[in-house]
């Protein structure tokens, strides 16, 4: 603002000045101008602007703007006013009056109206901020001499110089807010400075100062008036640009990144520049009242000095309501960059790691339900209403034992309507706050919290305000590459006190509090906020809680998702449409009703992963008893191999490949020498039923021996020979060419103990069966197939020197040995790869299934050469699907699973762990008559009394049951159905085998005292 009045020359001086030094004639109308006297002349249709330049006006600063037009124009930059020389062809024409000599100059008029005039839209203002980008741009590398004006208090480089007017602001609240920005900007901002670009600036893109399209006013037309132009930072346009832009903005979030977003679209600007764009935004409002404030001093009948300030009084008020790191944060992400620098060196360095539990049990095994507000539960009372605990306990599952905790999940980045207090409006947008930026953990009143990584408390402090946090506590971490982060536990009880001090050591699993009241927590129902940000901003003792849906961007950088820490499954934090009992209804429609489904309380699984499955609700299952899924489920090596082959080739075996090669190589070295030829199947039941065709085939005759108990597939042929099946309910008398042999149990049958003598003895039932046949037909049996350690018969392990008695005698007599290996290969012996290894034997054929291709459809018949020859009888074998370059490559990759993560030593070292764990809980409990098992095969028989062994098959239900809502999965096995099953992936560890032991202990103690 100018201290002297603009030329007054009468219209008819105008007229004459615009034609006799520039040919031009027509009408000519005044208009309002600051130092130049400016006027319309419109000549022949063309509009034009004449410029008459002030007295006082340095030729030099005339020469400049000439000079930036002109450089504009060979560009080729549109929306500026073009240069028209004189009839002499200067630039300028020399005009006197009342013997002062003045600069007159004539720029063609840009069409359109003035942005004073038309209507404010986010596009209007992104449509600028790109057409100052532009400019920005186009002014690289022009220079002018008289651009450095040192002592032109509107040059944003040299602010300082008006500071002191700041004492001139008449109001003490509005002057002691600039004075604050004034000192903010000395000690913060001005010292980074030199560090920036620097180029030739506009500097005055104030609203009477752009043109827009009238047909279309989010179009800018175009930029007037270049008479505050310098040479100062670059990022001083922009900073400009925005104070103009956001004057009586009703979002001032919105206008200023739309402003930035637009400029930065056109001309990108440093990570440095976009920090301090907006602190130089405010220093030039502070510095526009200042200005304003000394010229009324000077002035004081000019009322209009005082008013025109009030826009920017009012902008600096509401300004005054934001955290100043947040809007760096907010013009940070505008400019293209992370709203805090280290958010995603934070967030990688936090993703894909375990933390300590929160609250104990871990959360990931604790039951639940996703408390949402979107209408999912109608009747579901406000946080905030008293009558939620009661509709909260409502909800737990009748099933849940009285000990396990319940606890409800409300969502990161959830938009909620309860933040109803003042403190979630917000003056500088009219936008309330209203996504939630932590995740909220209910439980009841009095729930241990816990560290879930070591820090430092940053504070400990006391947020009393409605719907606040109530006791909170938050500590400081780092990452490590030594990026800061911090957690917050908002809601907590009093005596966070006295469990944390600033400055304290925290170690991850500490005790850091409690779950507070109502009456302590903000007024809120009893839950743990827990929340992890990468920055504090300007907070000290609270943070936010709840951020702006419209800044989500902005604030998910801040504070990114807590679930990152807490590892729980996306599912947490949903409400499946398709529960289990909608399932269970459809099933009754759809499937064969004989397909039985596990627990009382049947259980939806949707994901796996390693030795857990992950239901409907995100609540973890320890997996003790799946040993399909052998290395363990969704083992990325072996899913990326079926879809990698997959995506390549999927056929039968009619065509030559190396895959199928390439795996019966690496899968018979892991055989005895002889056992040489391979044959793929789809299924363990399917191998079986080929292994006897094989034997006989190859011996001539159908009689097989079999033991009592045995399953050995689901196939007609296979339950044929499984007494598993067709003895119990809905089975069918021995077919003639089954015997059955007595089941060698060591615990329960006969002969007890594991030793030679107990094993031959046993086996004398197989030779009793042989005779059988011999004396019905004449021959012996064609085979004899058995598992080498009965999972079915109930996870039995046969007394020494019972298969090479059993052996010796069928092969006596001309008959195929088959080892079963379905449920017991592939190193879960720990000691050894094949169960059959453990007695000493070699088979002559051996069956593989399950484990083999970890839940792909996959079975292996492995023999010997001389059966293999016999078996091929002019009689064609073919297997559509058995052998296909998928299933090889399973093949491949589970193998290099069991060696390269060493399963099968995991498996001998969790096992001898899971057994002593079982030995002492067998000390303790009567009801566990038997404990037997090698490696990941284990099996506890339970007895009602240890000297009859009278079965404890309702106890086994009921102890399987408990356990699935503790959540460890096991089942029952054995012909009593008393026996615990347990034969867990073998990534099972001893982590694992602690869960495991824990709840079983626990489900023993409460339910099981009176054995």
């Amino acid at each position: 603002m100018s201290d002297v009045a603009p030329p007054a020359f009468p219209l008819q001086d105008l007229k004459s000045i615009a034609n006799r030094h520039f040919g031009l004639s027509g009408d000519i109308v005044k208009l309002v101008s600051e130092r130049d006297q400016n006027a319309r002349l419109t000549s022949d249709g063309t509009s034009y602007v004449l410029k008459i330049a002030h007295v006082c006006e340095d030729p030099e600063q005339l020469d400049m703007q000439n000079a930036v037009l002109a450089h504009l124009a060979a560009t080729g930059f549109e929306g500026t006013p073009r240069l028209c020389r004189t009839l002499a062809g200067d630039e300028t024409a020399s005009v006197d009056k009342d013997g002062a000599r003045h600069l007159a100059r004539v720029v063609t008029w840009l069409e359109g109206d003035l942005l004073s005039q038309a209507p404010r839209t986010l596009a209007q203002l992104e449509n600028l901020g790109a057409f100052m980008g532009q400019l920005t741009g186009r002014l690289q590398g022009f220079g002018h001499p008289a651009s450095f004006r040192p002592d032109f208090v509107w040059s944003l480089d040299h602010v300082g110089q008006v500071q002191a007017w700041s004492k001139d602001i008449s109001d003490p609240g509005h002057r002691g807010r600039v004075e604050d920005l004034f000192l903010r900007y000395n000690t913060l901002i001005a010292p980074r400075l030199p560090a920036l670009r620097a180029s030739v600036l506009h500097q005055d893109a104030n609203d009477n100062n752009v043109i827009v399209d009238p047909a279309d006013t989010d179009r800018i037309a175009g930029l007037i008036d270049f008479g505050d132009m310098a040479y100062g930072r670059t990022i001083n346009e922009l900073a400009i640009t925005l104070a103009y832009a956001v004057l009586d903005a009703d979002d001032i979030y919105g206008a200023i990144r739309a402003v930035i977003k637009g400029f930065t679209g056109t001309f990108p600007i440093t990570e440095d520049e976009a920090e301090l764009v907006y602190d130089l935004m405010r220093i030039r409002l502070a510095a526009s009242v200042c200005i304003s404030s000394n010229q009324a001093k000077k002035h004081p009948d000019n009322t209009y000095l005082t008013i025109s300030q009030e826009p920017a009084f009012q902008l600096l008020d509401r300004l005054a309501s934001v955290d100043p790191a947040f809007m760096i944060a907010l013009c940070r992400k505008a400019a293209g960059y992370p709203a805090i620098a280290r958010a995603p060196a934070v967030r990688s360095a936090l993703a894909g790691k375990a933390y300590g539990p929160v609250l104990f049990p871990d959360l990931k095994r604790t039951p639940r339900m996703a408390l949402l507000v979107d209408g999912t539960y109608p009747d579901m009372p406000l946080y905030s209403d008293r009558s939620f605990d009661a509709w909260f306990e409502s909800r737990r599952p009748k099933e849940l034992p009285s000990d396990l905790p319940f606890v409800g999940l409300g969502p990161y980045g959830e938009k909620r309507d309860v933040y109803t207090s003042e403190q979630f409006a917000d003056p500088a947008s009219r936008e309330r706050r209203n996504r939630h930026l932590g995740v909220d953990i209910f439980a009841p009143v009095g729930t241990a919290v816990h560290a879930p990584l070591a820090g430092t408390v940053q504070s400990v402090c006391y947020n009393p305000a409605e719907l606040d946090y109530g006791h909170t506590l938050i500590l400081r971490h780092e990452t490590e590459a030594g990026e800061p982060f911090f957690t917050l536990y908002g809601h907590l009880g009093e005596d966070v006190f006295r469990l944390a001090k600033p400055g304290q050591q925290i170690r991850a699993g500490d005790l850091i509090g409690h779950f507070g009241d109502w009456h302590e927590n903000g007024g809120w129902s009893p839950h743990l906020h827990f929340q992890v940000m990468t920055d504090l901003l300007s907070q000290t003792g609270n943070f936010f809680g709840v951020g702006h849906s419209s800044l989500w961007d902005v604030w998910s950088d801040i504070c990114i998702d807590p679930n990152l820490v807490l590892g729980l499954p996306a599912e947490s934090y949903a409400v499946d449409p398709h529960p289990p009992r909608e399932l269970l209804e459809r099933r009754e429609k759809t499937l064969g009703p004989s397909l039985s489904v596990s627990y009382r309380n049947k259980l939806k699984i949707v994901r796996g992963k390693g030795p857990w499955l992950i239901d409907h609700t995100g609540r973890c299952f320890l997996d003790a008893v799946n040993n399909i899924t052998h290395v363990g489920h969704c083992h990325p090596h072996v899913t990326e191999a079926i879809a990698r082959q997959a995506a390549i080739l999927n056929t039968n075996t009619r065509y030559l490949s190396e895959l199928i090669l390439d795996y019966s190589e690496r899968l018979t070295k892991k055989l005895p020498e002889n056992l040489d030829t391979v044959f793929f199947v789809n299924s363990g039941s399917e191998a079986n039923e080929l292994a006897l065709r094989i034997a006989r085939t190859a011996i001539g005759r159908k009689s097989t021996v079999v033991l009592d108990w045995a399953y050995h597939g689901n196939t007609g042929g296979m339950v044929d020979v499984s007494p598993y099946k067709f003895k119990r309910a809905g089975g069918y008398p021995k077919p003639d060419f089954v015997e059955i042999a007595a089941f060698p149990d060591p615990y329960r049958g006969d002969r007890k103990g594991m030793s030679k003598e107990a094993g031959e003895a046993y086996a004398c039932d197989v030779d009793r069966c042989l005779a059988s046949f011999e004396a019905a037909t004449g021959s012996g049996a064609a085979a004899f197939i058995a598992e080498s350690v009965s999972g079915v018969g109930g996870q039995v392990f046969y007394p020494q020197g019972y298969l090479a008695k059993a052996y010796e005698m069928v092969r006596a007599r001309g008959g195929v040995c088959i080892a079963d290996e379905v449920q017991c290969g592939f190193g879960r012996m720990g000691a050894h790869f094949w169960a059959f290894e453990l007695q000493g034997v070699i088979p002559d054929i051996v069956v593989m299934g399950k484990p083999i291709g970890n839940g792909h459809p996959l079975a292996a018949v492995v023999t010997t050469r001389e059966l293999a020859e016999k078996f091929r009888n002019g009689m064609e074998y073919f297997n559509s699907f058995g052998g296909n370059p998928v299933s090889m490559a399973v093949g491949m990759a589970v193998l290099d699973v069991i060696e390269n993560e060493n399963l099968q030593a995991r498996a001998a070292s969790t096992g001898d762990y899971l057994m002593a764990g079982f030995q002492a809980l067998a000390k303790d409990h009567e009801l566990i008559g038997n404990v037997r098992g090698k490696g990941l095969f284990c099996g506890l028989e339970l007895v009602r009394d240890r000297r009859s062994l009278a079965p404890a098959t309702s106890e086994a239900v009921m102890i399987v049951n408990q356990l699935r809502e503790r959540g460890v999965l096991i089942s029952t096995d054995g012909p009593l159905e008393n026996v615990l099953k347990i034969k867990p992936p073998m990534v099972f560890g001893k982590e694992e085998a602690d869960i495991l032991i824990g709840e079983l202990g626990d489900t023993l103690r409460q339910h099981c005292q009176v054995f």
